[in-house]
């Protein structure tokens, strides 16, 4: 990403399907079909060592090889989206919808690219038919939920997202979403009961850790915030957001030397973090530490292209240098 959202969204509606494992299980199942050209194992290949452009070139040939291929055209509308081309991703799963209209999968993923793309109405189109198709598929109702968040109707959003789950109560990533919506709207208490289901749900979704952080820190329960970041920080160990977190809490407590070792952690695995690096130099320079604050001055200066960003931290620079 060239913009940095971080660490992690508070409450956002985040690209969740991705890691629920959506486009590799719809890209599957279309792709290892009986009469499989050379072509599509090529591109599926290619997919999953990350090559994306020869993905696309091998579909778009295997495409022009059987234009009638459902397959082809839904994996290769899957790999657009994963490159965050909306418009191609949708046009190739439209394709893929008409020659195989009856494919619950291929709706669901037009929902969520629609709702990717800011069309949230026509993502509730999508989700609907997935439903018509399906009325037991709960990534279904997940999708239709964040589509009606988008479009501001957040009663229609909890609606979709309670019918989901009483079709699919383990689905840790459909209590975890909910949670954010309440966490929106300032019901951490709910949120806070909708994350213990998703981490029932499954144990090791480090996002629902790091959010029930968020809510008990939004209601001044900074011991369980710590308490929450550090099984986060456990649960994934490579992730630096979650580092971070816990540093950023810590610093909220007082506790800078805390703060300082976990924004360190997690600017070692993210050096290109300007986040971290500011939160670094600014914990340093409450600590006294100047030599050290200025350093991360320094390094967060090559972190960002932003003239006002830029401006402030020579500014905090200047300040740090004074003494003040």
């Amino acid at each position: 990403m060239k913009n940095e959202k971080g660490p992690r969204e508070r409450w956002g509606i985040v690209v969740w399907f991705l890691a629920a494992g959506i486009w590799p299980f719809s890209f599957i199942e279309a792709s290892e079909s009986k009469d499989q050209t050379n072509f599509l194992k090529e591109a599926d290949r290619a997919y999953y060592q990350g090559d994306l452009d020869k993905s696309v070139e091998l579909y778009e040939r295997a495409i022009i090889e059987n234009p009638q291929d459902a397959g082809a055209r839904l994996s290769l509308g899957a790999t657009y989206a994963e490159k965050g081309d909306w418009d191609r991703a949708i046009y190739h799963l439209e394709r893929a919808a008409a020659l195989n209209p009856k494919s619950v999968e291929i709706h669901l993923d037009l929902a969520l690219v629609c709702a990717e793309k800011g069309d949230f109405g026509a993502a509730v189109t999508y989700a609907k038919k997935a439903l018509s198709l399906d009325p037991k598929k709960a990534g279904a109702y997940h999708a239709m939920g964040l589509a009606y968040e988008g479009l501001g109707e957040t009663d229609k959003a909890v609606h979709a997202y309670r019918l989901g789950i009483q079709r699919a109560p383990k689905n840790s990533d459909l209590h975890l979403t909910l949670g954010n919506l309440y966490g929106r709207q300032g019901d951490f208490r709910s949120a806070i009961k909708a994350y213990e289901k998703a981490i029932e749900a499954d144990p090791r979704n480090i996002s629902a850790y790091s959010n029930m952080g968020y809510a008990y820190e939004e209601t001044g329960k900074m011991d369980k915030a710590v308490d929450y970041f550090t099984r986060a920080t456990k649960m994934g160990p490579a992730d630096p957001v979650a580092w971070y977190d816990l540093g950023a809490a810590y610093d909220k407590q007082g506790n800078l030397l805390k703060a300082i070792e976990h924004y360190e952690k997690g600017f070692m695995m993210n050096p290109k973090s300007y986040k971290a690096c500011m939160s670094l130099a600014l914990a340093y320079e409450k600590n006294r530490n100047l030599e050290r604050a200025a350093e991360f001055y320094t390094k967060a200066l090559s972190l960002t292209d932003d003239p006002k960003l830029r401006e402030a931290i020579l500014r905090q620079i200047t300040l740090a240098n004074s003494g003040e």
